[in-house]
């Protein structure tokens, strides 16, 4: 066995040793994944993260010989149950990580949209708008439970442009009472406006944005099916390249299936030519919650593997997810790493994506109930499909999320294996030039 990366380093300071033992049986672990690249063989642990240059042995029996590969977790006894040292692990390590308060806070200024996207998984919802008492009630919530000296917001809605005076009176608010913030959004980015543009650069303090974009023109209008007609398609182009001036980071996320993805190169070649201040943005594509819910984008994920090199091509930054490849997720996402959504009407809810059921409390009661928050993110709480699945440390495992995925478990390997074979051409092509950086 080559190592070409080591384990995750903080997680190896929390991973009891692993030795042979006499008499013991063992196995290949559910986190080794092997795989070929290049005529050569290499070993992953999608738990610790490290890669190597190798193969499992085919029957291990009792070890001796594999000394190594037990060290490293590649092999462990028969019988064991990995699932529940995972979860034991992660349990600990968040434990560890955890901080009195909320780390960060997504805000819904209004349940109101100015869109009616087609494929909307907040149809149906009541438009409400904070009210003046509910924003200075937000301030105060902020001011109380907020963890570290900074805190993080982020608005969200429907469409939180609907209500930029709730934002300035909170983001206000905040400034008046010295406490520094920092915050990003999301937005289908069709009210933006030179005006809105100083405020998010300016007493926003706006670090990033997330525009969501629907692909070529003729997809993009049908799609969005705005309640006044008007040239958004242009004029959210037009926000995009204005925000990218003022320093604010963009990522523009283009909502994809099988009907819009043949249109795709016309949307980069217009985002191309139209943002022309490109050194802040980048684009990715995901495929709807309906086509992943069904299991309809597996061939869609592979194509959107294959985009990255036209992303690049028409100027802009490629959002690939690959930090699960290097890092042991401590947290995954923000209902278990110490945020809350703070609803138009003062709730709070553990994620975004959450139905009216999952509320815990709200603005002017804090946490009401606790134990319901607590039990909807346990490490341990873990669906019962994902159990034996190698890629469990890389995404939410705790059943109440409300994301469920059809083929997430091919996605996954798909995704993990070209992230891993582009990291060891890189290592190839660093080594054949004398360079040898700390990947």
């Amino acid at each position: 066995m080559k190592e070409l990366r080591g384990a995750d380093p903080k997680l190896a300071k929390t991973l009891p040793c692993a030795a042979r033992r006499e008499g013991e049986s063992y196995v290949p672990s559910m986190f080794a994944l092997e795989f070929e690249h290049n005529s050569k063989h290499y070993l992953f642990n999608t738990f610790t993260k490290q890669l190597a240059e190798g193969c499992l042995p085919a029957c291990p029996t009792d070890g001796k010989g594999y000394e190594e590969l037990i060290e490293n977790l590649f092999l462990v006894p028969a019988g064991k149950d990995e699932c529940a040292f995972y979860t034991g692990i992660s349990a600990v390590t968040r434990a560890f990580n955890a901080k009195k308060g909320f780390r960060f806070y997504t805000i819904l200024p209004t349940s109101g949209c100015n869109a009616r996207c087609v494929y909307c998984y907040e149809e149906g919802v009541k438009a409400v708008s904070m009210t003046r008492e509910t924003v200075e009630q937000t301030v105060r919530f902020i001011l109380d439970t907020h963890a570290g000296s900074r805190a993080e917001l982020s608005w969200f809605g429907g469409e939180p442009l609907l209500r930029p005076d709730v934002i300035d009176a909170v983001c206000g608010g905040l400034a008046r009472e010295g406490l520094e913030y920092r915050s990003k959004m999301v937005s289908n980015g069709s009210l933006i406006t030179p005006v809105i543009v100083e405020k998010m650069a300016g007493a926003w303090r706006l670090a990033s944005a997330q525009i969501s974009m629907d692909g070529a023109e003729c997809d993009y209008i049908p799609r969005k099916n705005y309640r006044v007609r008007a040239d958004h398609y242009h004029a959210v182009l037009r926000g995009v390249d204005a925000m990218s001036a003022a320093g604010i980071r963009v990522t523009v996320r283009c909502n994809v299936d099988g009907e819009n993805w043949p249109r795709v190169p016309a949307f980069l070649d217009d985002l191309s030519r139209l943002i022309t201040n490109k050194q802040n943005v980048s684009v990715y594509f995901a495929p709807l919650f309906q086509a992943r819910e069904k299991g309809q984008d597996l061939e869609l994920q592979k194509q959107i593997i294959d985009a990255r090199k036209a992303v690049a091509v028409a100027g802009f930054g490629a959002v690939t997810p690959g930090s699960h490849i290097s890092k042991f997720r401590v947290f995954h996402c923000m209902a278990d790493s110490g945020g809350v959504v703070i609803g138009p009407d003062g709730s709070l809810y553990p994620c975004e994506h959450c139905p009216p059921e999952a509320r815990f409390g709200d603005i002017w009661q804090g946490v009401t109930d606790a134990a319901a928050r607590d039990r909807f993110c346990c490490a341990d709480n873990v669906r019962e499909q994902c159990r034996a699945c190698p890629f469990l440390p890389n995404c939410t495992g705790f059943s109440a999320c409300p994301i469920a995925d059809g083929r997430c478990r091919e996605v996954q390997q798909m995704l993990t294996l070209a992230l891993l074979k582009d990291l060891i051409d890189e290592k190839t092509d660093d080594a054949k030039n004398g360079d040898t950086p700390d990947c």
